[in-house]
């Protein structure tokens, strides 16, 4: 019964693994550029669609400029309301805070026709006066620096 007692109790040892099993540095390797490239995508993406929303300001501009600048000419807007509709395009076009007579930085040589174009908008939006009416050359100017900054956004 001795010999039979000694060989359960060795039934219970594991033996050892066998040679040429799963290398788990190779492994550990493979994860950490599984890892490194998932992370790379990531900010790819991010940095894609981070540069689509910057440009999207922009282009959203232009299209409803193209809208506003048929109803105006169709008389459906009357001179003020354009105006009005217009300044709030080039200020969220261009992405600046507040529209006002300093020329943005991206566009130094057209002071002359930022300062004429803001200040027609504003006489015709806060001033009653009959006489004044909008030019078609405040859309030009309009779409021309809209374009520059959708440029620039790429």
């Amino acid at each position: 019964m001795k010999e039979g007692v000694a060989l359960s109790q060795l039934a219970d040892i594991l033996p050892p693994p066998a040679p040429g099993g799963p290398d788990w540095m190779l492994l550990v390797l493979v994860g950490i550029i599984c890892c490194v490239l998932a992370a790379a995508l990531l900010v790819w993406f991010r940095k894609k669609r981070l540069s689509k929303q910057l440009n999207l300001p922009a282009r959203e501009a232009r299209r409803r400029l193209a809208a506003l600048r048929s109803a105006w000419q169709s008389h459906t807007l009357s001179d003020r309301e354009a105006a009005y509709r217009l300044a709030t395009l080039l200020r969220l076009g261009l992405a600046l805070p507040q529209l006002n007579t300093q020329v943005p930085p991206s566009m130094v040589e057209d002071h002359t026709s930022w300062r004429e174009t803001l200040e027609q908008l504003h006489a015709l939006r806060y001033r009653d006066e009959a006489g004044l009416s909008l030019s078609s050359q405040c859309f030009e100017y309009t779409a021309r620096w809209l374009a520059a900054a959708q440029r620039q956004a790429r």
